[in-house]
Order: structure tokens, then C-alpha cells, then sequence
């Protein structure tokens, strides 16, 4: 009698959790972004959240959550009920750098998020004093080689994108230099336009002003070829061949939210992408719009996280580097 009564107990469950899934969105979306107001992660959510509000047709909040290179905000985003309510921001320092570096990291890239899309790359720009500029990247290079351990470079935090991309650049010039590492890129900068230190790596978004206004000197960006707003600003792979260090931003959900919940997320996402206003609001600050399929998303990250591993065990780095 119990087994046969099962169906029928079970029926109104599946009926409500369909419901569900078709009455969604229900309440304000919110979208974790794992730094700080300003810079290129806070673009990226600030962008994505009004075009998705507009077509999901409720609001999209971002929610600023800082600290540890996006390790809390990403912890939080990974616990938080699976009914699509609530969204994050994921990147290569969360995603693909910190499983790595952090040894008691409270989610799984692979198995914790549902992949929703790939937003965009973004280069970083090596930011220096004008008195390190002299001779162009490779005058740099060889100052620093001949001075090991006493020129300082900035970032965003241990961990974060552009501290990565700074590691990666060190690793392939064969440099040491000294982190100061900040909390997020805003202070970062001003401490760089300021003399605090001597060289800083930030995103496009950060530097572009910075380099329009004449503030500090651009040595390299870290993309393939010259980016078509500074094409004045050399690629770095000019001086050290095959060099390249993209940031990456796209939107990932709580692992189990209903497959029908993340497509229509997806679609939304790769909806927003084709907006002539959002890409042209990107496009202006250096990122590079890169819709893909959910599971090449996915494949993405996967691919990523095998990447920077060998870079993050090559130089052995740990929190607080």
C-alpha cells in the first residue's frame, strides 16, 4: 500500500518544484561580485546586472563582497540555495588560481558551480614610475634582472587576477621583484600615481585612465598583440615571445540549480553580449566580449584551472604571497 501510494505523494512535490521553475525569476536577483566597488570584476557585474534585469524582468543587485582574492564571496556564492536567485561572478583567481593556493578552500570549481557563460577576457597593462620606463620593457627587464628583490610591483591582493598575471610575467622574464599587495585595484592605483611603489599590474578598465591622463607609464599589456585603445602600449609577448595573461570574467550559479533555471540565465547572458550598447560599453574599456556555450564554459574552466596549477606549484605560492 505504501509503494503504491508513493507516486501520488510524490506527484504534488514534482508538480510544485515545476512551478517553481516556471514562475522563476520570483524576487530581485542577486549577483555576488567578489571585489570591491571599481575595476574590471565590478564592470563586469555592474554591465551584466542591468542588461539581465531588463530581460529577466526583475532586478538584478550586485553585492560587493571582498576579501581573501574572492575567496569568502565565492564560498558564500557556492553555499547559497540552488533556486536561481543568486549568481556570482567567476574568474580566473577564484576559479582557476585559488583552488591552488589555498589549501582549506571551501568549494570545488569543477563540482560546485553551474556554468552559465563566459562574459569576457580583459588584458592587464604593467604600470610603472616614468624613471623605470627608460629603454621600454626590455630596459626594464634589465634593470630588475640587475637588482633582483628591490623594485616593488602592486596588485589587488595575493591571489587576485592581476596578481597572477604579474607572477606569470615575473615567471617568463625571470625577475624578482617585491608584492605589495592591496585590497582591490582603486588603491592599488592611487598608491602607484602617488610613488608608493614603484610598478603596479592592473586591468584595462583601471589603466586606461590612468594612461589617457599621462599618470604613469604603460610598459606591456599582457594580451597577444597592441589593443587598439593604447596601440601606443607594446604587447609584452613583443619582448618575451608566446606571452600571454588574459583576466577572465563569466557567471556561474550554486551546483544543482534546475538546468532550465541555467539556460534561460545563459541565453539571457549571450542576449546581453549581442546588445550593441554593452558591447560597445566593454569594448571601451579594453574587454573583449566572449559569448560561448555553457559547456564550453565549462571546458574553459577546466582547461584554465590545469594552467595556472602549474604555474601556481612552479612558483610555489600561498596565501599572502
Amino acid at each position: 500500500m505504501k509503494r503504491r501510494a508513493l507516486p501520488f505523494l510524490a506527484a504534488p512535490a514534482m508538480a510544485a518544484q515545476a512551478l517553481a521553475q516556471q514562475a522563476w525569476p520570483r524576487r530581485p536577483i542577486t549577483l555576488i561580485v567578489p571585489t570591491p566597488p571599481g575595476g574590471a570584476t565590478d564592470l563586469m557585474g555592474r554591465v551584466m546586472a542591468q542588461s539581465l534585469g531588463a530581460s529577466l524582468g526583475v532586478p538584478v543587485v550586485v553585492e560587493n563582497r571582498s576579501g581573501a582574492a574572492g575567496v569568502i564571496a565565492t564560498e558564500q556564492a557556492a553555499a547559497a540555495a540552488p533556486d536561481g536567485h543568486t549568481i556570482a561572478i567567476g574568474m580566473i583567481s577564484t576559479l582557476a588560481v585559488n583552488p591552488h593556493i589555498y589549501p582549506r578552500l571551501r568549494y570545488d570549481p569543477l563540482r560546485d558551480f553551474a556554468p552559465i557563460g563566459l562574459i569576457a577576457q580583459v588584458p592587464m597593462v604593467l604600470l610603472a614610475q616614468p624613471a623605470l620606463a627608460a629603454g621600454g620593457l626590455a630596459g626594464f627587464i634589465a634593470r630588475v634582472r640587475a637588482a633582483p628583490d628591490t623594485v616593488t610591483y602592486g596588485s589587488a591582493g595575493s591571489g587576485s587576477n592581476v596578481h597572477i598575471g604579474m607572477v606569470a610575467f615575473l615567471d617568463a622574464a625571470g625577475l624578482r621583484m617585491v608584492h605589495v599587495p592591496y585590497r582591490g585595484s582603486a588603491p592599488m592605483v592611487i598608491d602607484l600615481v602617488a610613488g608608493n611603489i614603484q610598478t603596479g599590474m592592473t586591468g584595462t578598465p583601471a589603466a586606461l585612465p590612468l594612461l589617457r591622463a599621462g599618470r604613469v607609464v604603460a610598459l606591456g599589456t599582457t594580451a597577444p598583440q597592441r589593443l587598439a585603445q593604447t596601440p601606443e602600449t607594446p604587447a609584452i609577448a613583443e619582448t618575451l615571445p608566446g606571452f600571454e595573461a588574459m583576466q577572465w570574467y563569466g557567471l556561474v550559479a550554486p551546483a544543482r540549480t534546475p538546468p532550465e533555471i541555467v539556460a534561460r540565465l545563459h541565453d539571457a547572458t549571450n542576449a546581453a553580449l549581442a546588445e550593441a550598447a554593452v558591447r560597445h560599453r566593454l569594448m571601451e574599456e579594453g574587454a573583449i566580449p566572449d559569448p560561448r556555450s555553457a559547456q564550453a564554459f565549462a571546458a574553459f574552466i577546466g582547461s584554465e584551472l590545469d594552467r595556472w596549477g602549474v604555474l601556481a606549484r612552479r612558483n610555489n605560492l600561498r596565501p599572502g604571497d
